[in-house]
């Protein structure tokens, strides 16, 4: 059975706000700069070592963030950096702001004092920013905080870590009010043997304060690429303004799914649920990202055992990814990935599909089958015989189509549309009503 935590989505405040700011699963294509990316922009960069996407995603076990997307991948670089930036919507003044992410180097790197994760306030200047630090020992490292970037110094936890496993980071900058009161940075390291607690607990390093200036605000995230440091991957970066893994709104027991022909069946279980309001069903392909095709209501709260399914019908040839996003009555959300990939094959027969909407009003969608490779003709006349509009014409490979037809330049009435392929003709009839 898969137990879902939901790490880090909690509520703050009375007011039930979402505590969530900030999210990151690099679900970019492999090698894509962040930087052309809509979330992030290059804050300095010398144009020779860029950060870039990667694959596959990080994964640790129960982490909101873990199996979702791919990686951000920080090269090492022995003569150049590079700086990228995202913003913080809404930025954070009061209060306490938790980065977590997952990391995984590939070697430790030669230079002390490499900082590879910052925040940033509208000063320019950075703060909670997250190093590492060679040990000597060609296998592991450290990991260390600063609060702000004017400090001399940066403090490392004692325990190390191990190049090529994967480790949950979680930095801490709290906002201290009250005349002397200096802001706070704490770090929580946990590997994947050690679950992480629903209450926050001591951390392993810090509360650290120094005398420089505190932030005025946290409204950036900045990932930066160090001179000398290892080959780093970070994933699943969540920006929360409060600590709750106690939340456990689904338990999933199982989640498969069924093909016939050209349709999809997914099957999934619940054995409890808590405020779970719905389950959106997203599917992607080789040549598309996730999209949402449909939703299924939830339960709400309940003990019980609940068994749910969902047909995605009328899909072309191809290979297709498919998951839930389960959401609760507060808008925190949850992904759960099917296994397996499903697979479309190619028909064993012709046929063509009554389209659909019919009546339609403008355009409509037709279905046909193709069981081998060749020229396929697929026109629309009246009712007088006349062509009045020719949808395919051309060779096409063989598997199951969809095709689009506009009938914006047609008068209402009943039309006709016929598929020719091999020795293959097939007629049906559309209504249009406008």
């Amino acid at each position: 059975m898969k137990k879902i935590f939901l790490l880090f989505f909690a509520l703050f405040f009375a007011s039930r706000v979402n505590s969530q700011i900030f999210i990151e699963n690099f679900d970019y294509a492999p090698n894509t700069q962040i930087s052309t990316t809509p979330l992030w922009y290059v804050a300095n960069n010398s144009a020779l070592a860029p950060i870039t996407a990667a694959i596959p995603g990080l994964t640790f076990p129960d982490y909101i963030g873990s199996g979702i997307g791919n990686m951000g991948y920080i090269p090492s670089s022995p003569q150049t950096s590079e700086t990228d930036s995202a913003s913080l919507v809404p930025s954070v003044s009061s209060g306490a702001v938790y980065s977590s992410f997952m990391i995984r180097t590939i070697g430790v790197g030669t230079s002390p004092d490499r900082v590879f994760y910052s925040l940033q306030g509208s000063d320019n200047q950075i703060y909670g920013s997250v190093y590492w630090e060679p040990t000597g020992n060609s296998d592991l490292y450290r990991i260390g905080i600063q609060k702000a970037g004017g400090d001399a110094v940066v403090y490392y936890n004692r325990n190390l870590v191990r190049s090529t496993q994967t480790y949950l980071v979680i930095v801490k900058y709290e906002f201290k009010t009250g005349s002397g009161s200096d802001d706070e940075v704490s770090l929580f390291v946990y590997d994947i043997d050690t679950p992480v607690p629903s209450v926050e607990p001591a951390p392993d390093l810090g509360p650290i304060t120094s005398a420089s200036p505190d932030a005025p605000n946290l409204s950036r995230v900045l990932l930066n690429n160090s001179i000398n440091g290892p080959d780093l991957y970070i994933d699943g970066i969540y920006v929360d303004q409060a600590w709750n893994s106690g939340v456990l709104p689904v338990e999933l027991a199982s989640f498969t799914s069924s093909v016939i022909n050209r349709d999809v069946t997914l099957y999934w279980k619940t054995t409890s649920e808590t405020n779970n309001s719905a389950f959106e069903i997203e599917r992607s392909s080789e040549t598309t990202s996730w999209t949402k095709v449909g939703a299924v209501s939830g339960n709400g709260t309940t003990g019980s055992v609940s068994n749910y399914t969902f047909k995605d019908n009328g899909l072309s040839t191809g290979t297709y990814k498919y998951r839930l996003k389960q959401i609760d009555f507060n808008g925190n959300f949850e992904y759960f990935n099917l296994d397996n990939e499903v697979n479309i094959g190619v028909p064993v027969q012709y046929e063509l599909s009554q389209n659909y909407p019919n009546p339609f009003n403008p355009s409509t969608t037709i279905n046909f089958d193709i069981p081998r490779d060749g020229n396929v003709s697929l026109k629309v006349f009246d009712l007088s015989g006349k062509e009045v509009g020719t949808i395919v014409n051309e060779t096409m490979a063989a598997g199951y189509h969809s095709v689009r037809y506009d009938g914006s330049s047609l008068t209402s009435g009943i039309y006709f549309y016929t598929l020719e392929a091999d020795n293959f003709t097939a007629t049906k009839k559309l209504v249009l009503l406008k």
